[in-house]
């Protein structure tokens, strides 16, 4: 009588341990993939680190960055500019001229006084100092002044000298703190700016510019 062969008994430490097997064994590949993953990670930042250090040791140009202080040369200034006091006279309807004259030679180092004669009526007058108070820049500066009581001035007399030694006078009652004075009409226009002009002037001896006057003429 033929007799089959006992088959082992079932055991679940067994089918466990056989499971288990299974499990590594489909495992295995992928942690093999993540170490060489991370070890690839680790190499790079290894070859990254050591790149930035070979940069901070290269030396710097020292051009670019010299160890010598610098030495700041300091820029020659000229003269310091001088200060124009401009009378500006007028007719009557010449109130358009003088401001526009005004604006062509302003400056904040000047000073300026400005005269309508007695052939304009004192409503231009009063109109050409309310336009004057009107600008932001002349009401700041406080250099701009109208002639309230005016002068006749005739042209082919003296009277235009004598109206300029009045504007002078006071010009410097006004201020004394200026250094040329100029004597224009509303028919004049500036062919140098400003501040070419004072350029110019701050180089000039200031006893060029000089009004003397002597009671003693020789001959008495």
């Amino acid at each position: 009588m033929y007799h089959h062969p006992k088959s082992p008994p079932f055991t679940p430490s067994t089918t466990a341990a056989t499971t288990l097997s299974k499990d590594n064994s489909k495992c295995t590949p992928y942690i093999i993939l993540a170490s060489f993953f991370f070890s690839l990670l680790f190499i790079l930042f290894l070859l990254s680190t050591s790149a930035s250090q070979s940069l901070l040791t290269i030396r710097r140009d020292p051009s670019l960055f010299p160890n010598r202080p610098v030495s700041l040369t300091k820029i020659p200034y000229g003269p310091t500019p001088p200060s124009i006091a401009y009378l500006i006279s007028g007719s009557a309807g010449d109130s358009a001229r003088i401001l526009r004259l005004l604006l062509a030679t302003y400056h904040p180092r000047n000073h300026y006084l400005l005269h309508l004669d007695l052939s304009a009526p004192q409503t231009e007058r009063d109109r050409l100092a309310v336009t004057i108070h009107s600008v932001p820049i002349f009401r700041a500066a406080q250099n701009v002044d109208v002639i309230g009581k005016a002068n006749y001035a005739y042209q082919r007399g003296s009277s235009t000298v004598t109206s300029a030694l009045h504007g002078a006078s006071i010009l410097l009652r006004l201020s004394s703190k200026w250094d040329w004075f100029i004597s224009l009409s509303a028919g004049d226009y500036p062919l140098v700016t400003q501040d070419d002009l004072l350029h110019i002037l701050s180089y000039l001896p200031k006893n060029l510019n000089f009004v003397n006057h002597s009671s003693y003429i020789g001959w008495k």
